[in-house]
């Protein structure tokens, strides 16, 4: 019940006995601007977060694993262990620091944190963009292939990277079983050749065999030691990006607007302590400054959502893709 005092009223609560679709838009009729003010900050900030967002691309490159043998049970289970370390030992190697910036500088990568200086965080940032992932014989635990994706904001060089890695892959295994090849063979082959010399000439046929077998096998150590890699399908530049998923972050924009402008009506409804003059009552008008009065700080506010907004967002990869559900 509202007290008469002059020409004066108390306003009540926005509705003691509970909530009503007419007590709801009568708080609407006396709160526009605040719900409209409301909504349009949560909009404009997250419409301009959106669009300013980065566009990222991924692309991947398929290399295949060519096994020398068809080795079976035991034996192919151990081929299988021996192929992953010997994977995890490249990924080291073409994960390191040292590689890493060799190819930051090949293709110009992360140059914003580069400028300031932040060589390791770019390391670790192109580290998190490269994914390895292996794909398996059906029923078996031999890997067959694996596929190296990397993502970023230029489609072209997201398909130059992805290639460049994958030849790392291939030059690296082959170092590995060149390697084996060495320290398996050649020191059998070199000690048979000094005991054979004691013995025969240099034109002896035996003699001349081992050479012959020791200088193939510096050229070419590979044939039958391990699993070659080649690259089966290469990177190929992307023609959409996968993130971020823009549309959709507006309408969830639209959601968070509404929402809080139904908060804002609710806390104005519990907080509204104006007092109106009892013609103000009887006609449902309040006296509100001018417009330009109120709207000069308004557009001020939502400037700066606006700018701060753009500022976040832009060249934020990170978020693209946090912010993406379908990228990974």
């Amino acid at each position: 019940m509202a007290v008469e005092h002059g020409e004066t009223i108390v306003a009540g609560s926005v509705n003691d006995g509970g909530f009503t679709i007419t007590g709801a838009l009568a708080l609407l009729r006396r709160h526009t601007r605040l719900a409209t003010v409301v909504f349009a900050a949560v909009l404009a900030s997250a419409t301009t977060f959106a669009i300013s967002l980065p566009d990222m691309y991924r692309s991947t490159a398929t290399v295949l694993v060519e096994h020398p043998g068809t080795a079976e049970g035991v034996g192919k289970s151990l081929i299988a262990v021996e192929l992953e370390t010997r994977l995890q030992m490249i990924s080291q190697e073409v994960l390191s620091q040292t590689r890493l910036m060799a190819l930051m500088d090949r293709f110009d990568l992360y140059p914003e944190l580069r400028m300031l200086g932040e060589d390791a965080g770019a390391v670790e940032r192109l580290r998190r963009d490269i994914q390895v992932k292996l794909t398996r014989a059906e029923g078996g635990r031999r890997p067959v292939a694996f596929s190296i994706v990397f993502r970023w904001r230029h489609p072209e060089t997201v398909a130059r990277v992805a290639n460049a890695l994958a030849s790392f892959y291939v030059e690296e295994n082959a170092k590995i079983l060149e390697r084996q090849a060495s320290s398996a063979r050649l020191p059998r082959l070199t000690q048979e050749l000094a005991q054979m010399q004691e013995v025969y000439t240099s034109q002896y046929p035996d003699v001349v065999r081992l050479k012959a077998e020791i200088a193939a096998l510096k050229r070419l150590p590979r044939a039958s030691l391990g699993e070659e890699f080649r690259v089966l399908d290469p990177a190929i530049p992307p023609r959409s990006p996968v993130a971020p998923e823009r549309v959709r972050f507006i309408l969830l924009g639209i959601g968070l607007g509404l929402g809080a402008a139904a908060a804002a009506l609710v806390l104005a409804g519990k907080f509204d302590g104006s007092f109106r003059t009892l013609e103000e009552h009887r006609t449902g008008r309040l006296d509100r400054p001018p417009l330009w009065l109120t709207a000069a700080p308004i557009a001020l506010g939502l400037v700066l959502v606006v700018f701060a907004s753009y500022h976040l967002a832009r060249g934020n990869d990170q978020l693209a893709f946090l912010l993406s559900l379908s990228a990974p």
